[in-house]
C-alpha cells in the first residue's frame, strides 16, 4: 500500500530528496549532485533527481511504489519553454506513482511558511520573492537572472562593490576601503587589474556574488559607500516583497515576510531598509525567520496534493523527525 511522499528540492548545487509518511513524519534522506538543467542539462538533472531518491529509498527500506507522489521543486523553472521540457523529460519518473515538478520558489514559500499565507524574500546569489494568500493562490516576483535582474542579491552587491572602487580609482566617486580589500582579495596590483578579471579570465556571477561578505565587513567599519550598498540591496528586497503583497492584495493584512539567503547574514544593515520599504506599503506586515527549509517545503506540498491537512500536529511531526535527521 502507496503510504508515503516524497520531496525533493533540485539546485544548481545540491538535490536533496526526503521521504515521509502521510502524517508527517520524516523517514530518511538522501543527497545527490545539482539537478539545475541549466547548468548539468536535462540528462544531469535526470541522474541527479534518480540518484537522491534512491539514496533516501535505500536508507529507509520504502520503495518506489510505496510512494503516491513526489514532489521535485527545481532550480531552472524560469518560462513556459523549461515548464514543457522539464515535465516532458522528468514527468515520468520511476520514483513514485505520480511527479509533481514546481518551481523551486514554490517549495521555499511552502517550507518558509509551513504552507499557510505569507510571503518569502530569497537573497542569495540571485535574488527573488514570492507569496500566497489565505486561498492557496501564490505568485512570484524577480529572479531573473544577473542580466536583467536578481536586485538586491550577493551578486549585485559584488557588482556594486567594484563599479564602486573603480569610480574611486577614477575620482568618479567616494573614496571607499572596498578598493583596497579587492585588490588584496585578488592579489592585484591595482584595483584596475579588475577588468582583465572580469573581461579576459571571465569572472562569473557566484565569483562577484562571494564579493558581498566583505561588503558588510567594510560596512561593519564604517565605510560610507559599502553601507550605502547594502541599504540599496535592503531596498531592493523589500521591492520583491511589496510586489508579491500588492500583487496578493494583502498591503492591509497581516503578513508574515520570511526572510532566506546569505544577504541576511548583514543583520540590520540591510534589514531595517528593507523592512521600511516594505512597512510604507504594508504597515501590518513582520519580518520572520523560515519554519523550514525548501527540501520540507517539497515535502509539504507533496503531502497537501494527497489530501493531508497541513495542521499543527502534522508541522510539529515534521518538526520533530527532521530535528533527529539533522534538517533544521
Amino acid at each position: 500500500m502507496a503510504d508515503f511522499i516524497l520531496g525533493l528540492d533540485g539546485g544548481a548545487t545540491r538535490t536533496r530528496c526526503v521521504i515521509s509518511t502521510l502524517s508527517g513524519e520524516i523517514l530518511a534522506v538522501g543527497v545527490s549532485g545539482p539537478s539545475n538543467y541549466h547548468v548539468v542539462g536535462i540528462d544531469g538533472a535526470r541522474t541527479a533527481l534518480m540518484e537522491a531518491a534512491r539514496r533516501a529509498f535505500e536508507s529507509s527500506g520504502i520503495r518506489s511504489n510505496d510512494c503516491l507522489v513526489a514532489c521535485a521543486g527545481l532550480a531552472g523553472l524560469d518560462c513556459s519553454y523549461d515548464v514543457k521540457a522539464l515535465n516532458e523529460a522528468l514527468g515520468n519518473l520511476p520514483i513514485a506513482k505520480r511527479i509533481m515538478i514546481v518551481h523551486d520558489s514554490l517549495i521555499a514559500l511552502y517550507g518558509a511558511t509551513g504552507g499557510k499565507r505569507g510571503v518569502i524574500v530569497n537573497g542569495g546569489t540571485g535574488s527573488m520573492a514570492a507569496g500566497m494568500d489565505d486561498t492557496g493562490r501564490n505568485v512570484r516576483v524577480g529572479g531573473w537572472g544577473s542580466i536583467v535582474g536578481d536586485e538586491g542579491s550577493a551578486y549585485d552587491i559584488g557588482r556594486r562593490a567594484i563599479t564602486a572602487s573603480l569610480w574611486a580609482f577614477d575620482g568618479r566617486g567616494p573614496e571607499t576601503i572596498l578598493q583596497e580589500k579587492i585588490r588584496k582579495r585578488y592579489g592585484l596590483t591595482s584595483i584596475d587589474d579588475m577588468i582583465h578579471k572580469i573581461y579576459v579570465e571571465k569572472m562569473g556571477v557566484t565569483e562577484i556574488a562571494s564579493l558581498a561578505p566583505l561588503v558588510t565587513e567594510s560596512a561593519k567599519e564604517g565605510d560610507e559607500v559599502s553601507i550605502n550598498i547594502l541599504k540599496i540591496a535592503g531596498e531592493e528586497l523589500g521591492r520583491h516583497a511589496v510586489a508579491v503583497i500588492k500583487k496578493l492584495g494583502m498591503e492591509n493584512e497581516r503578513c508574515d515576510v520570511a526572510l532566506v539567503g546569505g544577504v541576511l547574514n548583514a543583520g540590520e544593515l540591510v534589514l531595517g531598509p528593507m523592512r521600511s520599504t516594505i512597512m510604507k506599503v504594508a504597515p501590518k506586515a513582520v519580518l520572520v525567520s523560515p519554519r523550514f527549509n525548501a527540501t520540507i517545503g517539497a515535502a509539504l506540498l507533496a503531502l497537501r496534493d494527497v489530501g493531508s491537512e497541513l495542521n499543527e500536529a502534522l508541522l510539529s511531526k515534521i518538526s520533530e523527525s527532521a530535528r533527529r535527521l539533522a534538517l533544521l
